[in-house]
């Protein structure tokens, strides 16, 4: 069960994500869908049930264990990108793998720059970037520590179709090359049918979308 003041969001939820597995959420616009991110990456915790990841709880511990593990385990997209202004590209990507300790980050923030596409442009400062290089810079700082699972919430919400699809291309070739699991909060019809499987949250409940749901029933 997840809950915010005053509010219960979700009940009775049941989600099990495997390795290299790609899940979109879909639902109406209040339904909970970045509330379950959160939930997921041990941001917001249920008032009931377990949250765990590859066998270590991100529910019910102590919120350093939580850090920790989603430090290690957890990449995160947002839907702007969230890069910080003040760093270069290499340094936004390098960043998570820097904080954890890893040797080798900027080696390994280059390796993944050239695999989204953005090869030459790690001494940019992100306000050189479009939106659709900033999201493919995010994805590359999300899959820097290696992990198991892959949040993105909306990750293509302020694109174009053009960059949508791109971006949805290089999260699902980058997580599959890494065996990472992903799982996808959207809005985007075109998103939702790139993933293995459609789950719609709607009224607390998550159920699975009908294989020939039309555009509307995603919704």
């Amino acid at each position: 069960m997840i809950e915010v003041p005053g509010r219960r969001i979700a009940d009775g939820l049941d989600i099990e994500v495997r390795a290299g597995e790609a899940v979109a959420v879909m639902g109406p616009s209040g339904s909970g869908k970045t509330t379950l991110i959160n939930a997921l990456a041990g941001l917001t915790h249920p008032a009931e049930g377990v949250v765990e990841i590859c066998g270590q709880p991100l529910s019910g511990v102590p919120e350093d264990t939580a850090a920790a593990v989603r430090l290690a385990s957890i990449g995160m997209v947002f839907q702007f990108g969230e890069l910080m202004p003040e760093l270069s590209i290499l340094e936004n990507v390098a960043l998570p793998a820097m904080f954890s300790g890893r040797g080798g980050a900027r080696a390994r923030a280059e390796e993944l720059l050239s695999l989204v596409g953005l090869a030459g442009y790690g001494h940019r400062p992100p306000e050189e970037l479009s939106g659709g290089e900033a999201q493919r810079a995010a994805i590359a700082r999300a899959l820097v520590c290696g992990p198991r699972l892959v949040l993105a919430d909306e990750p293509t919400g302020a694109l174009d179709e053009n960059n949508a699809q791109r971006v949805t291309e290089v999260l699902l070739d980058a997580c599959r090359q890494g065996g990472a699991a992903l799982v996808v909060a959207t809005h985007d019809t075109a998103v939702a049918r790139a993933m293995d499987r459609t789950l719609i949250l709607k009224s607390g409940r998550l159920q699975a979308a009908p294989a020939t749901a039309s555009p509307g029933e995603l919704r």
